[in-house]
């Protein structure tokens, strides 16, 4: 019967005369208010969902025949806000007739008002420390959250809980575009948790390839610093390579940072560099070189020579410039444990080192260039003057301790294996 009267009353209205003053209403605005502390944001929502219904009661009449029933419209306003503004009453509706119409409706809480809210962010398949990071990128959204119930009916969490979702959603499509999240918002006693799981989308980095390098100090010195690094870089297992090579230079810098701060690196004053690969089976090559010295040990294992097989060699070197290098080396043999002990200079020209080296007691000269062709591999050509020999060899470097070297020799080829102290 009450919606029999209001359409009557409606009727009644269009069929009143139209008087000289008259305006027809082109735009409707909707401003709900609350007499307690509800958000602006949960307010914005319950405008804009009596927004339509006042535009389809409200637009294009004529406010003089809207004037004598103005009170059904407020009650009639009123009666549909109750019923979708859910936890809310309505105590009043006001409105403000004219071509643009403003229509205020107060409204407060049914019974009890939330207080206490907790957000519980959670980032789904990431290490602990990765979603720490995340979390940094969305500095706002746990004080956000809290804000949008804060104050709220406790009555309302259902409808409101989409205005949470949108409010998440939007924060990490910017922030965070590999990633998508869930919110349910749970009442426990008297608190309301918002459950909030962000988690990764596409395709995630599977696998850390990683090494640790140094020409300039033996490896060995870098055992402790290197099982930490690699623990570190496994944390990027479960990101999204978009996310991945999106941060790719922001990722470098950060371990740059921590690698810098390191005690080994400035006690040994060594000049870390860091280079990311991103991909499915990423990639990680820390090297940690210095512009002051250059040591390094290695041992040589020679299949296919019937004699001198076994031997060793250290190398210290110092940089008197950024490209010039005065070092000793010494070296020995394990068959009949002959020593040598050599002097010499190398210049460094990017991947290239030309050195000359005087070698004792056997009074030779010793000539070498090293060419790096890549960070694994490496061509060496060198000439012993005492025996008239050269040797051509291609160097492969397994990891950081051990690599593979093909021999060619005018004397003999053979195959090398290098283990890098």
């Amino acid at each position: 019967m009450k919606i029999v009267r209001i359409l009557a009353v409606v009727l009644l209205a269009c069929l009143l005369p139209r008087a000289a003053n008259a305006a027809i209403i082109e735009s409707v605005s909707v401003n709900v208010l609350d007499r307690d502390s509800t958000s602006k944001v949960l307010l914005e929502r319950m405008s804009a969902s009596m927004q339509t219904v006042a535009e389809q009661l409200l637009l294009d009449k004529d406010t003089e025949k809207v004037e004598p029933v103005r009170s059904e419209y407020t009650r009639l306003l009123g009666e549909v806000g109750d019923r979708v503004l859910n936890g809310y009453q309505m105590e009043q509706v006001m409105l403000q007739l004219g071509t643009q119409t403003q229509v205020t409706m107060v409204v407060s809480p049914w019974n009890e008002v939330i207080n206490d809210v907790f957000v519980d962010l959670q980032f789904s398949g990431v290490e602990e420390n990765t979603a720490a990071l995340l979390q940094s990128k969305l500095p706002e959204l746990q004080k956000q959250l809290e804000d949008v119930l804060q104050g709220s009916s406790a009555d309302a969490s259902d409808w409101a809980g989409g205005v949470l979702r949108r409010l998440v959603r939007e924060k990490v499509e910017a922030e965070l575009p590999e990633f998508r999240a869930a919110v349910d918002v749970v009442r426990e006693d008297r608190r309301t948790v918002i459950q909030v799981v962000v988690y990764p989308v596409g395709q995630l980095v599977q696998s850390i390839d990683y090494e640790m390098v140094s020409q300039s100090i033996p490896n060995l010195l870098l055992l402790n610093i290197k099982q930490r690094y690699a623990q570190k870089t496994q944390e990027l297992r479960g990101l999204p390579v978009m996310y991945v090579s999106r941060h790719k230079e922001e990722l470098e810098r950060s371990l740059l940072a921590e690698l810098s701060a390191e005690p080994e690196v400035k006690r040994h004053n060594l000049r870390p560099s860091v280079v990311l690969t991103p991909g499915v089976n990423s990639g990680v090559r820390i090297r940690l070189e210095s512009d002051e010295y250059k040591i390094w040990f290695e041992g040589y294992g020679d299949i296919g020579r019937n004699e001198n097989n076994i031997s060793g060699r250290a190398h210290f070197g110092k940089y008197i410039s950024k490209r010039d290098e005065i070092f000793g080396e010494v070296g020995v043999t394990l068959d009949d444990v002959d020593w040598d002990f050599s002097a010499g200079y190398a210049l460094h020209h990017g991947k290239t080192t030309v050195s000359y080296m005087r070698r004792s007691p056997l009074g030779e000269n010793v000539y070498r260039l090293e060419q790096d062709i890549t960070p694994k591999w490496r061509l060496r050509a060198e000439y012993f003057s005492g025996s008239d020999t050269t040797e051509i060899g291609v160097r492969y470097r397994i990891h950081e301790f051990l690599s593979a070297e093909y021999v060619y020799s005018n004397d003999k080829p053979y195959f090398r294996i290098v283990g890098n102290l």
